[in-house]
């Protein structure tokens, strides 16, 4: 053979080889930019599917995507932390009394297991497994509430009566899955969308994204990129040579933001009632409002204003004078925050929500004129 056909026989190989390697790179590309082939489905059916999805076993590799810059409030960095940047989680839910989630960082992992008899938390940086003890009464969020199924069903759950219209299907995680959009009723609620994509057929979200009002872009999203609608095992963890082993208080509010004291709270501000029997349990902390609309009333001690105050300052917020107080106000779309306090009963008040600042405007003013008695 000669060399000049030696060298066409080597291009026409090469030339294969490369051919082949085209299709296998393009294959993925090509099936996800097929359309899903999942049928629209009616809104309403969707969510309740998806508000009944709770016993739907999975697991998987999920992502959220935040854009709320918080200021550093007090002990609260870590939960500013979720929705500003990105959070990636594994998770392995077998049922809602058992399951494990471990956020993953370059530092290592943190994971949180939930089993009936009660939860552990296990800190790879630290080497330490912890027991938790008792149930907070007001626990603050962390990561495994972005994901997907927990978030999907916690707003649609709070906002059960706003309208819902159908969204394109889309594929995520190798699920075709069908959408809703949620626009919440009330005018003063900051929300202005909340997409939502599940699985048809078992009704278990796989994707969400959280729109403000005039915005474009989500300021929050999160999704699966691996999942299997497969029960996991999920066993209590085991201490692992040289690690730690403690026994804790299960965190909630009490413990990050002091002791809130004996304050009670009235029964309305702003027009609207107390309405979560989460925060029944805690004298001096309530959730008021209805949907998206709900906004939180804390009673916190003074230095903890004091801290929560110059965080908003350095956050671009200004404090304004009251009928019988201060109020600092600071405006994070969607969030609205702010800081009360009161010349009559000398007490100190940290206020948050999805509300328009007039809103909490009002309450902090109503606050601000609160005797001691509560009235």
């Amino acid at each position: 053979m000669t060399p000049s056909v030696v060298r066409h026989e080597k291009r026409r190989r090469w030339a294969v080889v490369a051919a082949v390697a085209a299709v296998l790179v393009s294959v993925p590309l090509v099936v996800a930019a097929l359309p899903p082939a999942a049928e629209p489905i009616d809104p309403a059916r969707l969510r309740a599917l998806v508000l009944g999805s709770a016993g739907r076993p999975y697991q998987g590799y999920a992502e959220s995507s935040g854009s709320l810059a918080l200021p550093e409030l007090p002990n609260l960095a870590d939960v500013g932390a979720l929705f500003a940047g990105r959070t990636a989680m594994r998770a392995w839910y077998a049922a809602p009394d058992r399951y494990r989630v471990d956020v993953l960082t370059t530092a290592g992992e943190h994971d949180v297991y939930r089993l009936p008899d009660g939860e552990y938390t296990w800190d790879y940086g630290a080497g330490t497994l912890t027991e938790l003890v008792g149930e907070p009464t007001v626990r603050l969020p962390r990561a495994g509430d972005l994901l997907p199924p927990e978030l999907a069903r916690r707003i649609l759950r709070a906002a059960k009566d706003d309208p819902v219209s159908v969204l394109p299907a889309r594929r995520v995680a190798g699920v075709d899955a069908s959408g809703l959009r949620l626009v919440p009723a009330d005018p003063d609620t900051t929300i202005g969308q909340v997409d939502v994509w599940a699985d048809p057929a078992t009704g278990l979200p796989v994707r969400v994204e959280v729109t403000a009002r005039g915005q474009r872009a989500p300021i929050l999203v999160t999704e699966f990129r691996e999942l299997a609608q497969t029960t996991p095992v999920v066993e209590a963890p085991r201490p692992v040579p040289g690690s730690g082993f403690s026994i804790a208080s299960a965190p909630d509010v009490t413990n990050v933001l002091g002791a809130l004291g004996q304050v009670p709270l009235p029964a309305t501000l702003a027009g609207r009632r107390v309405a979560s029997s989460d925060f029944g349990g805690v004298e001096g902390a309530a959730l008021y409002g209805s949907g998206l609309a709900a906004f939180a009333v804390i009673a916190v001690p003074r230095n903890v204003a004091d801290a929560a105050s110059d965080a908003a300052g350095k956050a671009g917020a200004v404090p304004a004078k009251l009928a019988a107080g201060t109020v600092v106000q600071l405006t994070i779309t969607p969030l609205s925050l702010a800081i009360v306090r009161s010349s009559v009963s000398r007490r100190s008040y940290l206020l948050a929500g999805p509300v328009t600042p007039a809103v909490l405007r009002t309450v902090a003013d109503e606050l601000s004129r609160l005797r001691r008695s509560g009235r």
